[in-house]
């Protein structure tokens, strides 16, 4: 199984608009991430991977509430994609400036607003849970839980 490139990853992401009133105001209501380059689009895909998938996937739920992952942890797993820890940083940085993400005091990152809003779950899902990246993700979920 090869791994997925980052544009692979980043044709993952399904952008969804808030309400339809905002969608005929214009671009300066677009998500921020439309814009992005492809790695910075392919963190959110994992990162939506990673904090909201396994809260929609039944195989994957553990009834434990908000999923996180540590910025170590991310920087193990997905070192390829997301760079050493130092840029890895940077991407976490802007995602976190757009409420896509929060890191909290224990260096934990979980889901923010605009990650769960932005994202079309639906379609998401669908893509997701055929995908080599949900396969690596159930695997780092299932090392967790048995430790």
């Amino acid at each position: 199984m090869s791994p997925l490139s980052v544009k692979e990853i980043s044709s993952l992401l399904t952008s969804r608009w808030p309400s339809p009133k905002i969608r005929s105001s214009g671009k300066e209501n677009e998500p921020p991430h439309r814009n992005w380059n492809s790695s910075l689009r392919a963190a959110l895909v994992i990162l939506w991977g990673l904090l909201v998938y396994p809260q929609l996937d039944p195989d994957m739920r553990n009834g434990k509430g908000i999923c996180s992952i540590t910025i170590d942890q991310l920087v193990h797993l997905f070192k390829e994609y997301l760079g050493d820890k130092p840029e890895c940083m940077e991407t976490l940085f802007l995602l976190k400036q757009h409420d896509y993400i929060r890191i909290q005091a224990n260096q934990r990152i979980i889901p923010g607003t605009c990650l769960l809003a932005a994202v079309d779950a639906a379609k998401m899902y669908r893509c997701f849970r055929t995908s080599v990246l949900s396969r690596k993700i159930a695997q780092h979920y299932q090392e967790k839980n048995d430790k």
